[in-house]
């Protein structure tokens, strides 16, 4: 760390993206751990939606760490003349394939736990994983500032927010509609779960405005804030999110199974 440019990253700024990637591949990884030792604490109708969220991290961890090498490569060593020529050997590409994955999962997971008659549950995923999927594709050209098309940076991010607009619309007014039958412990960590959604995806919209600028490629500063604030709201959307999804999980377990319920202490 003591090579890298002050006109490339101040060490400071350099050092708060290299820790906090590597907070992302601590968390990622032993959520991981503990999701797919613990899945066989719940019953096996929401063992699924506990190796989903498992899955999700495990996605994540390994995409962290090709981004920490990435962006080591690309900003731990004197071969750049500034940020912006750095930022073009940063492949960018490793985050977006990660968010490709585990986003449509994470709203599978999000499903999956309540337990949902399988008609229901099907028709909710066929709208929520192609829409999540769309997010992404329709924000990677605006984020990376290739122009494609000749369509602007923050076109592509309006285009982005059409599918998640749409994906809360069936959270907050389709889903709600299967709440019903949830006991209230449930009903309050799944809207708990929403609201967490939309904190943490709301970060993207916010870190996507603020690296944005009229050039091709973002400064010093703008770098910082999309690592860290990505980071952040991944660890948040992903890590957090699948330790709650896990306890609603164990809960519902506890609901329709007493035997499992004083087996669990519950």
């Amino acid at each position: 760390m003591e090579n890298v440019l002050s006109n490339v990253l101040t060490n400071v700024e350099f050092s708060a993206v290299y820790n906090m990637l590597s907070l992302g591949i601590a968390s990622m990884l032993f959520t991981s751990i503990f999701l797919w030792f613990a899945r066989d604490r719940v019953l096996p109708r929401y063992r699924l939606a506990v190796m989903v969220s498992a899955t999700v991290t495990s996605i994540a961890a390994y995409h962290y760490f090709r981004m920490f090498d990435s962006f080591n490569a690309a900003y731990g060593h004197e071969g750049a003349a500034s940020a912006g020529e750095a930022f073009l050997h940063y492949n960018v590409g490793y985050r977006y394939v990660d968010w490709f994955l585990t986003v449509p999962l994470l709203l599978v997971e999000l499903v999956a736990v309540l337990g949902l008659a399988r008609d229901v549950q099907s028709s909710l995923l066929k709208r929520l994983v192609p829409a999540a999927a769309l997010m992404i594709i329709l924000g990677y050209p605006g984020d990376i500032k290739s122009n494609l098309w000749n369509i602007s940076n923050s076109m592509w991010g309006l285009l982005s927010t059409i599918p998640f607009l749409y994906i809360m619309y069936v959270l907050w007014i389709e889903l709600s509609k299967s709440l019903d039958k949830q006991s209230e412990r449930v009903r309050q960590l799944f809207l708990g779960l929403r609201l967490l959604l939309i904190a943490t995806w709301g970060v993207y919209p916010i870190t996507f405005i603020l690296s944005m600028n009229s050039t091709s490629v973002p400064t010093g500063m703008e770098v910082v804030y999309r690592e860290i604030g990505y980071s952040i709201a991944d660890i948040l959307a992903k890590c957090l999110f699948g330790l709650i999804i896990f306890t609603v999980a164990r809960i519902k377990s506890a609901e329709d199974d007493k035997a499992f319920a004083s087996q669990e202490g519950h």
